[in-house]
C-alpha cells in the first residue's frame, strides 16, 4: 500500500492537464502602472490617474473615506482607509495604492486597490466618492478605467466584490468584462460611529487577464458535489458570456 501511495508524493493532485501549465519563470512582477484617462461624463470632464503618496493626498483620501464609508468603522481590515498615517504606511509598503477621480483640479473619489502577489491577483477593494460630489458620473467610467490598470500591471485576475445595497458597482465592473462568481451572504462586518454593525452581502467578481487566460484549469477536470455542480455551471454560463 505504502509503495502504490509513493506516486502521489511531491505531485499535484488531480487529473490536471500538462497542456495548460505554463513556465514560473515567465511570471511577470504585478506593478502599479502610472495611466491617466479623462472621460466626458454628465457635462463633466473627469480625470482618472495614480494618487500620489504624499501626506496632502493621503489626508484627502482620508476625508473622502472617514465621509463616504461610514461602514469601515470598527472593521480593523479596513478603518485605516480613514486614517493618513496608515495610508502613507500602506501604500509605502508596496501591496496597497489609491487611484482617484479628478473633476476641475480636485480629487473627488478614491479606489484601493490591492495586489495579492502570491496569487497574482490585483483586487479592487473599495471606492468611494465624496458625498459632496455624488451624481457626477464618477461609477460610470471608474470600471473602464480600473480595467486598464488591472490590465497593465500585469496581473492575471481581477478580483473585486461588489456591495449589494445599490448596483452602480455592479454595472460598473460588468461593463469591464468581469463575470459574476458567486453571493457571499454576510462576507463583511459593517459598523459605525454608533457601536452597531450588520453584515453586509457582497457579490464576487472576477476577469482573467494575460496569461492567465491560458493557463486556466479545464471545467471538465472538475470534481464536483451535486450543489457544487448547480453552481459551477452557472458561474461558467457567466464567464462563457463575457470571455473574450
Amino acid at each position: 500500500m505504502l509503495d502504490q501511495r509513493d506516486k502521489w508524493i511531491r505531485m499535484r493532485f488531480g487529473n490536471i492537464d500538462s497542456a495548460i501549465l505554463g513556465r514560473v519563470e515567465e511570471v511577470v512582477p504585478v506593478t502599479w502602472p502610472d495611466l491617466e484617462q479623462s472621460y466626458a461624463v454628465k457635462g463633466n470632464k473627469l480625470t482618472y490617474k495614480i494618487v500620489p503618496p504624499t501626506e496632502p493626498y493621503a489626508e484627502r483620501i482620508a476625508d473622502i473615506f472617514a465621509q463616504g464609508a461610514y461602514e469601515m468603522i470598527r472593521n480593523s481590515d479596513l478603518e485605516w482607509h480613514h486614517h493618513p498615517d496608515e495610508i502613507m504606511e500602506k501604500v509605502g509598503a508596496g501591496d496597497w495604492n489609491f487611484y482617484g477621480c479628478w473633476l476641475e483640479g480636485e480629487l473627488i473619489a478614491a479606489e484601493s486597490l490591492y495586489i495579492n502577489r502570491g496569487d497574482r491577483i490585483m483586487e479592487w477593494v473599495w471606492g468611494c466618492v465624496d458625498p459632496v460630489y455624488r451624481g457626477r458620473g464618477v461609477w460610470q467610467k471608474i470600471g473602464l478605467y480600473t480595467d486598464q490598470v488591472v490590465a497593465l500591471s500585469g496581473a492575471q485576475v481581477g478580483s473585486v466584490w461588489v456591495v449589494t445595497t445599490h448596483k452602480y458597482s455592479q454595472m460598473a465592473v460588468e461593463l469591464a468584462g468581469y463575470a459574476p462568481m458567486g453571493c457571499f451572504i454576510g462576507k463583511r462586518f459593517y459598523g459605525g460611529e454608533d457601536g452597531l454593525y450588520y453584515r453586509h452581502t457582497l457579490l464576487h467578481y472576477a476577469k482573467l487577464y494575460n496569461p492567465g487566460q491560458k493557463h486556466l484549469q479545464n471545467w471538465d477536470s472538475m470534481h464536483l458535489t451535486e450543489r457544487a455542480e448547480k453552481m459551477v455551471a452557472m458561474v461558467k454560463g457567466f464567464w462563457e458570456q463575457q470571455a473574450p
